[in-house]
């Protein structure tokens, strides 16, 4: 997640997907859309922040890129997360 500061990246990536913080089978399992409002209510912008890069620093974006390249990943998806 890309914006001018980490604080406002943060706050859009809570606000705008905040499902990428749901950890375990939550992301496959739940059934409708009212049960992954219920699950993300329970998510907070530290929690957020603990698995999506949420910098202005593109060093940091690569630094977290090359650690899937070192775990042995060839192919590595980069989502964009709100308007910038």
């Amino acid at each position: 997640m890309w914006a001018p500061d980490e604080e406002d990246a943060c706050r859009t990536a809570s606000t705008l997907w905040p499902s990428g913080a749901l950890g375990g089978n939550l992301n496959q399992e739940l059934p409708t859309p009212e049960q992954f409002e219920a699950a993300v209510e329970l998510v907070t912008e530290g929690d957020v922040a603990e698995r999506v890069v949420c910098v202005p620093d593109p060093a940091r974006h690569l630094e977290a890129i090359r650690r899937f390249e070192a775990a042995g990943f060839d192919h590595v998806y980069v989502h964009q997360i709100g308007p910038d």
